[in-house]
């Protein structure tokens, strides 16, 4: 039996209109450019584990709306998604992200959680008790951070390993860092952790340290096109990233986390599953969107194997 991969997390209905400008207080103009889609950081997470090969359960709250709808279909379509853990709820609209673009490709965004909300750590661990063979529970921060942090130090009191991706960054309380076995911030999120501004790797390096020293196991700092950092308590690495010609980076941190998890439960050592993610990321950048964009496990394959030779 393959090890499970929990996913816990949000799924929001993607909203964007584009025009030339982005509209101020009080303004109106006439975009040229609407259409929706499907996002959230735990959705984005679950279709890119599950694209790579992984067994997976995505956990979510959605409302009974056509974004609900919608998203049940999506999660089918893109990830193979489905089953009782994709919840549905009567008093909370389905989580949506309003996004504005100019003509620039400057944005401004607006999530509104609903039913992300409404997800609590009591539903996790159960989910997780009733789950066999759980490998890792993997969590984020749209859904209601209280509940993700208790969550988190429940499960590791019952042995359970987790990973957290801290975006949107939010501080966190000292007593969750020793249940967090591996932490993936980007160099913003980081910053916002550890107060360590970061534009070098020996600065993300000082950033992971600093996450260690609160208790966590793994800090994987990624810093885009400079690469990422992976800091233990025995050890610092430093993987380049794939220099590509990118065409849309959105949700390219979620689809490196995503792969990364599912490396890991099939096996690689830790340096080799950010390599293997970062395979991953570089080929969702080169197309647009997020779910159309996360590779298949073979694509992925190909491309790691490649860049070892």
């Amino acid at each position: 039996m393959n090890p499970k991969i929990i996913i816990a997390g949000s799924y929001n209905g993607v909203i964007v209109a584009k025009g030339p400008v982005i509209p101020g207080v009080g303004e109106t103009y006439l975009g040229d450019t609407f259409f929706t889609g499907p996002g959230g950081k735990g959705a984005n997470q679950a279709v890119a584990a599950s694209l790579q090969g992984a067994d997976v359960s995505f956990l979510c709250k959605l409302g009974k709306d056509s974004y609900g709808d919608d998203a049940v279909k999506l999660l089918k379509q893109y990830g193979g998604l489905e089953g009782e853990s994709i919840r549905r709820v009567d008093d909370a609209h389905t989580g949506v992200a309003l996004i504005f673009v100019d003509g620039a490709g400057n944005n401004s965004i607006m999530v509104v959680p609903g039913a992300n909300l409404t997800l609590t750590a009591e539903e996790i661990v159960s989910e997780v008790k009733t789950t066999k063979n759980v490998f890792m529970v993997g969590f984020q921060l749209e859904c209601d951070v209280g509940q993700m942090c208790e969550a988190m130090i429940r499960l590791h009191a019952e042995g359970v390993k987790t990973l957290l991706d801290p975006a949107p960054a939010a501080a966190l309380p000292m007593e969750v860092y020793p249940a967090i076995d591996i932490i993936k911030p980007n160099e913003h999120e980081a910053e916002i952790l550890t107060g360590v501004h970061i534009t070098t790797p020996e600065e993300a390096y000082r950033a992971g340290d600093i996450l260690i020293g609160r208790g966590v196991k793994t800090a994987i700092i990624t810093l885009g096109a400079k690469g990422t950092v992976i800091v233990t308590a025995d050890e610092k690495a430093f993987v380049p990233a794939r220099i590509v010609d990118a065409k849309d980076t959105t949700g390219a941190g979620d689809v490196f986390s995503g792969s990364f998890l599912a490396a890991l439960s099939k096996g690689y050592p830790l340096k080799e599953a950010v390599q293997y993610a970062n395979c991953a990321a570089s080929i969702s950048v080169q197309r647009l969107g997020v779910f159309e964009a996360a590779p298949a496990e073979e694509e992925t394959l190909a491309l790691y194997h490649s860049s070892r030779c």
